[in-house]
């Protein structure tokens, strides 16, 4: 657009200033959104937290605290009330109380915290008593997250945590004379990456009998303390399925406490020489035995009669001439049996089989003829089968040709995985 005379261009100049002005003044007067630090509140001391009442501070359950520096908050304790705790630097930012009983409360609310350093001043005083009873709620202690005494002063221990949809603590450390209790019922317990020692008084982890759990994983944690439990099952607590892998103990009295690598539903992979992989295995067997094994019909199996002495029974129960599978995930089983036997009554033609549950024949099968009716024989089958919790296995014997009864002097009996 071009403007031959000076007072046009001007005039055009007014016309969308005063466009703009109107249009301006035509919109809403919209609030800007509060800067983000508003849920935030810095703690240098114990007076950038609530009052204590009847010694207990009651954090504000809309906020993140965010301490700077180690805080005495003596005699009181904080009921963390569904608020975030974290600090800035692990080594150096914290709560400290001689309170009795544990630094940190929460009752039927979430748990969240980061990089704090918890230290109990008095043998009576613990770091954690967190409780869900509703078992719906979730605890995190994420990484960095310590609970430390000073020399010379012993505590309570790490604490307690009860119920809980989901406890996931990683990356935490634990320098004190008794660790961390678990109780109530619980969906999923994780543990990983955490560094514990100086336990003296008790166990780094201990499910108490109460305990109850669908899930457990405790993974690349460390445990270096001398002559106690780093991890202990109290009879009474139960978990579905549970999993150890690559946890490490250096000096530790016990590593495992109330529960081992074939305890049903656990599995355990690369936790050093103090606890053996998880690997299924069955081993028994009879030798000169006196039991006369009869036959009804030269077509049916009967199971070889006879009391067999166990070697091993690693995630089996075993009984006389029987295994039965214990673990929680499904095994491809591999058999070996080998038979000696002598006819009794001169039939010359037999078969043995291997049977899962009384019923289900396990293919293949191994037959035997012998050149005399009165010759002592040896049969060998090997084969597999898939396993699920319950199910069990024996080994069975037919005469083929007649209903005359076998004495079954030796037999081996193998299950591995």
């Amino acid at each position: 657009m071009r403007f031959n005379k000076p007072y046009l261009f001007i005039l055009f100049v007014l016309f969308l200033f005063f466009s703009v002005e109107k249009i301006s003044a035509q919109k809403p007067n919209v609030p800007l959104p509060p800067p983000a630090t508003y849920n935030v509140v810095e703690v240098h001391s114990i007076s950038d937290l609530p009052k204590p009442v009847n010694g207990e501070i009651t954090l504000n359950s809309t906020k993140i605290y965010i301490f700077s520096g180690f805080i005495d908050i003596s005699p009181n304790a904080i009921n963390t009330n569904g608020a975030g705790l974290r600090g800035n630097d692990p080594a150096k930012d914290g709560i400290m109380s001689s309170v009795k009983g544990a630094v940190l409360n929460s009752t039927d609310v979430d748990v969240y915290m980061e990089k704090l350093a918890i230290i109990p001043l008095s043998p009576l005083t613990k770091g954690y008593n967190f409780i869900d009873n509703t078992s719906t709620k979730f605890c995190n202690l994420l990484a960095g997250n310590s609970v430390i005494e000073f020399p010379k002063l012993p505590s309570a221990g790490v604490g307690t945590i009860f119920g809980f949809n989901s406890v996931y603590i990683t990356g935490n450390y634990w320098k004190c004379r008794d660790g961390l209790k678990l109780n109530g019922t619980t969906g999923k317990f994780c543990s990983s990456f955490n560094y514990v020692t100086n336990i003296s008084a008790g166990s780094a982890l201990e499910f108490l009998s109460n305990f109850s759990a669908n899930d457990i994983d405790l993974s690349n944690n460390y445990f270096v303390f001398s002559g106690q439990t780093a991890v202990k099952m109290n009879e009474g607590a139960t978990v579905d399925q549970a999993r150890m892998s690559g946890n490490l103990f250096r000096g530790v009295g016990t590593p495992l406490s109330g529960f081992d690598s074939h305890t049903p539903g656990w599995q355990m992979r690369q936790n050093g020489a103090a606890v053996p992989d998880t690997k299924p295995y069955g081993f028994i067997y009879m030798n000169d035995n006196y039991k006369i094994t009869k036959f009804i019909s030269p077509t049916l199996y009967t199971k070889i009669s006879g009391k067999t002495n166990t070697v091993k029974a690693n995630s089996f129960i075993a009984s006389d001439n029987r295994f039965t599978y214990t673990g929680k995930r499904t095994l491809t089983a591999k058999i070996y049996v080998n038979v000696g036997a002598t006819p009794s009554e001169g039939s010359s033609n037999f078969s043995i089989a291997v049977l899962k549950n009384g019923l289900e024949q396990v293919a293949p099968h191994a037959t035997k003829a012998t050149d005399s009716k009165t010759d002592s024989f040896q049969i060998i089958l090997e084969t597999e089968v898939d396993l699920n919790t319950g199910d069990y296995i024996e080994v069975f014997i037919k005469n083929n040709l007649t209903t005359s009864s076998i004495l079954v002097n030796d037999l081996q009996f193998r299950v591995s995985e």
